[in-house]
């Protein structure tokens, strides 16, 4: 087969992929629940298929993860999901232990950046966090004496973000720097790719609604001056898309390479500084109903808003970039 055909070919597959995601989500109720997506596999696309997942597949992981945001998902697929991509690298006793429970959607996990304190969403639910940094990989058992309070600065509602105190708890490890850095790279590119699903939702809403509304007798969207802004913000899109699914290829060899967590620090640079300040425009082209708080927009501008903290800000990921580039 030609090379070129091969990349239509696999290109055909994920479109594939992200379709039929898109449908099964739709027709989905309970977007709370994680167990029926560990049904689809989908707690599994980042772990060996002789542990129970569906192999290393960051790339397909990429797509789930902004159809998953588009779709406002709040089960903690994110957290679950990198967690078992930890525990299948960990030392046999500990993975044995929690990784066929955590792939089940039984046994709620997350991860977020090591810290005394941690961000992470759902922590009022959790029994295992999995930590990534300059310590390593590290797994905290949560008790019901481990304190977490909400964080009401992130101003999330549908999926709420947490304050986890680590501080003087006892981490196992499970994992060195190299295994670090690549689950941390793994997980910037997951929460590039769901901000990147509330964006795309946000704009689809925003055309199709300034397609539908008239003002001086004529459809808003056929204005010059609101279709620079459109276009603007179509761009956006296919760049964010662009560089988030470049980093996910560069990661799809279970090899730690520094172009792979070069990438991966850009594109979450990228999509953290752009998304929230994209949706926030599409706010101001959706006129009046833009700034009403229980218009779906303003679930996807926190949505946004509290993604670009849970793994540190954009100046932090460049700064890692520059780190890895040589600046």
């Amino acid at each position: 087969m030609a090379p070129d055909s091969a990349v239509d070919e696999a290109n055909i597959d994920l479109e594939l992929l992200r379709s039929s995601a898109r449908e099964f989500l739709s027709e989905r109720g309970d977007k709370d629940s994680v167990e029926d997506l560990a049904r689809m596999d989908w707690t599994g696309l980042l772990v060996d298929e002789s542990l129970g997942g569906a192999g290393w597949l960051p790339v397909e992981t990429v797509v789930i993860a902004e159809e998953l945001g588009r779709a406002g998902d709040r089960s903690g697929w994110f957290g679950t999901t990198l967690a078992a991509a930890a525990l299948a690298s960990a030392p046999a006793e500990v993975r044995d232990r929690w990784l066929p429970s955590v792939l089940d959607g039984n046994l709620r996990a997350g991860l977020a950046l090591s810290g005394g304190t941690v961000r992470v969403t759902n922590a009022d639910t959790l029994r295992l966090l999995i930590t990534v940094g300059g310590n390593g990989v590290r797994i905290f058992e949560l008790t019901e004496a481990t304190f977490r309070c909400r964080d009401e600065e992130l101003l999330e509602v549908s999926r709420p973000a947490w304050r986890v105190e680590l501080a003087g708890m006892e981490g196992l490890l499970i994992g060195e720097s190299p295994r670090s850095d690549q689950l941390l790279a793994v997980a910037r590119v997951l929460i590039s790719a769901d901000s990147l699903g509330a964006l795309s939702a946000t704009f689809e809403r925003l055309v199709a609604y300034l397609k539908d509304r008239i003002a001086f007798g004529a459809p808003i969207a056929s204005f010059q001056a609101v279709q620079h802004r459109l276009v603007e913000l179509l761009v956006l899109e296919a760049k964010a898309r662009a560089v988030t699914m470049k980093a996910a290829r560069a990661l799809a060899t279970t090899e730690v390479s520094s172009s792979a967590v070069e990438l991966s620090a850009a594109a979450h640079a990228f999509v953290t500084a752009q998304a929230t300040r994209a949706i926030d425009e599409c706010m101001q082209l959706s006129g009046g109903i833009g700034f009403t708080w229980e218009y779906p927009l303003h679930h996807e501008m926190r949505r946004a808003f509290t993604n670009s903290h849970l793994l540190g800000s954009a100046r932090m990921s460049r700064t890692a970039y520059a780190k890895q580039v040589g600046w």
